[in-house]
């Protein structure tokens, strides 16, 4: 092959891995689909969660989670980039956690795309991850977020008590965290 040719062909591909790897798309006003989960059995989880009264092993819904804006990591333990990506995600989670009270409630979860509880459980355990994450198995919850790979990311921004309207999404990861939390602070439903 010409140079030329294995050049443009090294191109596209840097070119491919960047706009697969970090794809904001503008989300449709549409509900956050009733996700129902398991109360985590840490106690500190259910207080940052809201959940103080719930007992572990009950279930909840996604909407019940005290936030403004909630944000859904969507991860697989076998993907690469999820793991490379834990410690932005991590210092994400502490930029959120630090906002004043001045600024919207951020909070976050994870959802372990074809994951078992076992393997959330070792991310996170090697990654060090704070905020609660949960099993999906079988991927009901990933399909009904409508996830397109992982990462990926589901920004929900509350209308009323327990009413979440989906204002964000992005396929991919993320190289700022400062940037990417003041970008779903600013979505706003269609």
């Amino acid at each position: 092959m010409h140079k030329s040719t294995v050049f443009m062909l090294r191109a596209c591909a840097v070119f491919m891995l960047f706009t697969c790897f970090s794809s904001t798309l503008k989300a449709e006003s549409e509900p956050l689909p009733q996700l129902v989960l398991p109360v985590p059995a840490e106690e500190h989880h259910r207080i940052y969660l809201g959940l103080q009264q719930s007992a572990e092993g009950a279930t909840f819904m996604a909407a019940q989670i005290d936030a403004d804006i909630l944000l859904i990591e969507l991860f697989s333990m076998y993907c690469p980039y999820c793991q490379a990506e834990a410690p932005l995600i991590n210092e994400l989670y502490k930029m959120m956690q630090a906002l004043p009270a001045s600024e919207p409630l951020v909070k976050i979860i994870g959802i372990g795309a074809s994951n078992t509880d076992f393997e959330v459980d070792h991310f996170r355990k090697t990654y060090d991850v704070e905020f609660p994450l949960f099993s999906d198995q079988d991927m009901a919850m990933y399909k009904a977020l409508a996830g397109a790979g992982t990462p990926g990311f589901v920004g929900a921004r509350k209308n009323e008590p327990g009413d979440f309207t989906i204002v964000f999404r992005q396929s991919g990861g993320f190289y700022s965290a400062e940037d990417f939390l003041n970008k779903l602070i600013a979505a706003e439903a269609d």
